[in-house]
Order: C-alpha cells, then sequence, then structure tokens
C-alpha cells in the first residue's frame, strides 16, 4: 500500500532526508518507506541557484525514470521546469554522482514506463487523481559517473 503524506510533512521530512543521504553517503536516506530514492540537483531557472529535490525513481537499464508529481500538486514541481530549461542535471544515488540528460517520455515509451511505476510506488495514480493533471514521467540518462 502506497503512503501518501500531507504536502508541508512530506516536504519537511524529504528535506531532512536529503541532508541524512549526503552526510550518510546514501546509506540513510536512500530508501523512503521502501521506494528508492535518489538526489536530484538542477539549477533554478529563475534564481540561479542549486536546487535538491528527493525522488522516488525506477531503473530502466542505465537510465533512471521519476515522475513530476509533487504529491499530488495542481503544478509540476520546480525541478521539472528546472529540467525544462537546462535539459540537465546532477543525480546523487548512495555514493555515484553523475550529470543526466533529461527527457520527458512520451507516447508508448510514457505507457511502457507507466506501469513499472506504479510498481514502484502505486501512490503516482492518486497523486494524479488529485493533481488533476497527467504526471509527466522524465527519463534520466547518466553523462558521466563518480563516486564521493
Amino acid at each position: 500500500m502506497a503512503l501518501t503524506l500531507p504536502r508541508a510533512v512530506n516536504r519537511a521530512l524529504l528535506s531532512t532526508c536529503n541532508v541524512v543521504y549526503r552526510a550518510s553517503g546514501g546509506l540513510l536516506g536512500a530508501n523512503w518507506f521502501g521506494q528508492p530514492i535518489l538526489l536530484l540537483t538542477t539549477i533554478g531557472r529563475k534564481s540561479g541557484r542549486l536546487r535538491v529535490s528527493g525522488l522516488v525513481f525506477l531503473r530502466d537499464g542505465d537510465r533512471y525514470v521519476v515522475v513530476a508529481s509533487d504529491n499530488g500538486a495542481r503544478r509540476n514541481p520546480g525541478w521539472y521546469y528546472n529540467l525544462l530549461a537546462t535539459g540537465s542535471g546532477t543525480v546523487r544515488y548512495r555514493r555515484e554522482v553523475f550529470r543526466v540528460s533529461a527527457v520527458e517520455a512520451q507516447g508508448p515509451e510514457r505507457a511502457r514506463l507507466w506501469p513499472l511505476l506504479l510498481e514502484v510506488y502505486g501512490g503516482y495514480d492518486r497523486h494524479e487523481a488529485l493533481a488533476g493533471r497527467r504526471l509527466p514521467v522524465v527519463v534520466l540518462t547518466p553523462e558521466d559517473r563518480t563516486r564521493s
């Protein structure tokens, strides 16, 4: 059963999770109620500041697939717009840190990925209903990899 927390609670917990995740090298925080978590760093399209988001993900070969759900908000999350603006970001998964290019999955690819994403986190269906919008599915393809 998928756990969906109130948005403010979820954001506060994820913010804490991000700090713990980085400090522990992913030993703590790389799983959120049984779902795998990566940290996505984007550059704010308006502020130019680095923004870090903890996201549930699906592995698809070497790629990482994330959903712009923002816990069922009516608008897409900021990281999604930041990725659209730059086409790239940085992912931390456990101790690995790597640049990624980002593309929104469309058509048959999105149709193939959506049920796989629901296996990782079944709450996306509820998020989509709450949001009243089709949740974007974003594919992150690694460009290089380093360990920290």
